[in-house]
């Protein structure tokens, strides 16, 4: 018979598995197969409280924060190659557009300051 189980860690959720860990700080408490594999599709599905995993009844606004904080780290990513490719087109110095004069320069702020409205958006929502 297999057993489901989801691991604690300092009062909070921290995963899942199909073998039960012990230590000092991580719980595993035993789960339904179905609320296995429904964490295991959203782990914002379920909340450990007063000793046992409940369903949350925030979990949508909760999926939303997670989504976010992904979304935040890839912005930064992006901002972090960005800025790899304004410094060499100002060492280059080229122009993008012909027709429109626009440097490399300025179409790579252009696209930073777009990411970074996202990035100042995607906290607000936080």
């Amino acid at each position: 018979m297999t057993h489901y189980y989801i691991f604690i860690e300092n009062e909070k959720i921290n995963g899942c598995g199909k073998a039960k860990i012990t230590g000092p700080q991580i719980k595993s408490i035993e789960v339904s197969e179905e609320i296995f594999n429904n964490f295991k599709k959203d782990s914002t599905l379920y909340v450990f409280t007063n000793g046992e995993i409940v369903f949350n009844k925030n979990h949508e606004l909760d999926k939303k924060r997670q989504l976010n904080q992904k979304r935040i780290i890839e912005v930064q990513e992006e901002l972090q190659e960005l800025d790899k490719k304004r410094i060499r087109a100002i060492c280059e110095n080229e122009i993008k557009d012909k027709t429109t004069g626009e440097t490399w320069v300025e179409y790579y702020n252009k696209q930073a300051q777009i990411l970074r409205a996202e990035h100042k958006t995607l906290q607000e929502q936080i």
